[in-house]
């Protein structure tokens, strides 16, 4: 079974080091999703193929919504921030509200210098490290109990868990959307390194060890220099458009800022992640629509719980609490 641990001795000083660099990689790759997704999603099957991909190969469902539609209207970081970040930020905070509502209520913002303590103030990356590792068992905790299909019940347990670790590592009330990008991306990455393991990385000295090496639950499973190589098995247009449309939740539509009016086509599209040697390791039915001239997952219909219940139960955390 593979373990995600924090162990005695962890060098809070070393990832204060890096911590910036770290941010800017993690900020670097997420931009780059959302990119990469603009050119693919011209094509119903590449685009199904990369969202499942994402999925397979780290167990990144968080990444994998860049290509869905609860991407459509806003940006994905957008989205999260007015649905989740904003509430706990902005006391009074409701998504939909105008500009001129947002604006009378941000100077009670706890993103506000008032709320910064001197921890807040001077910490060199130390404090955000500690903060990142005490979530990191309930971000897997949450995966493990609800997968990525309900995003809901992850970010709102998620940051709403985030409120109080932070309270208790800084002693102060300070919060803006920066904190909670940093810790959750960096469970995002610690999750992914669990499956797929890591290399040892050295610091510019060629002798600092900055990343040890590890054992991931994939190199458990297949062995060391597994490979897993995700493709396009089987494509099918749905012919009945009008009760697909039907049957999406318009409430949920809405908080994308699409209707199913606005879908013209879907098609299911089936994935499968292969070895080296064609055994299969996972099979994918990913059902996309199509907007406008470009084709969204349709994150409401498509299924990959059984991917973390299953493939990925394996991984666990456990952190010392520093």
């Amino acid at each position: 079974m593979a373990e995600n641990k924090t162990k005695k001795g962890f060098n809070y000083k070393l990832y204060a080091a890096v911590a910036v660099l770290l941010v800017a990689v993690v900020l670097v790759v997420t931009t780059g999703y959302a990119f990469k997704s603009r050119y693919i999603q011209f094509d119903p099957e590449k685009t199904a193929v990369n969202y499942a991909d994402t999925v397979l190969q780290r167990g990144d469902g968080y990444n994998a919504y860049n290509y869905t539609m609860a991407a459509k209207s806003e940006k994905y970081g957008d989205f999260i921030r007015i649905y989740y970040m904003y509430p706990l930020i902005y006391p009074g905070y409701e998504a939909g509200m105008s500009d001129e509502e947002f604006d009378a209520i941000q100077d009670n913002g706890y993103n506000n210098e008032k709320y910064q303590s001197d921890a807040t103030l001077n910490d060199d990356g130390t404090l955000a490290g500690q903060l990142a590792d005490r979530m990191y068992p309930y971000f897997v905790e949450l995966i493990n109990t609800y997968g990525w299909d309900d995003y809901d019940s992850i970010y709102t347990n998620y940051f709403a868990r985030l409120v109080e670790e932070r309270k208790a590592v800084f002693g102060d009330d300070y919060l803006d959307d920066e904190v909670m990008f940093t810790a959750f991306e960096s469970n995002v990455s610690s999750y992914g390194n669990a499956v797929t393991g890591t290399e040892e990385v050295l610091g510019e000295d060629e002798k600092t060890v900055i990343q040890e090496k590890s054992i991931g639950l994939y190199q458990e499973l297949y062995g060391e220099d597994y490979a897993i190589t995700t493709a396009a098995v089987s494509t099918q247009e749905i012919a009945d458009i009008d009760s697909y449309k039907a049957a999406l939740d318009p409430e949920v539509l809405e908080t994308y800022g699409i209707t199913a009016d606005d879908i013209s086509a879907a098609q299911c599209v089936t994935v499968q992640g292969t070895l080296a040697d064609g055994t299969v390791v996972a099979s994918l039915d990913v059902y996309v629509v199509q907007i406008g001239n470009t084709w969204y997952v349709d994150n409401t219909t498509t299924v990959t719980n059984p991917i973390y219940a299953e493939l990925l139960s394996g991984i666990t955390a456990e952190a010392e609490l520093v």
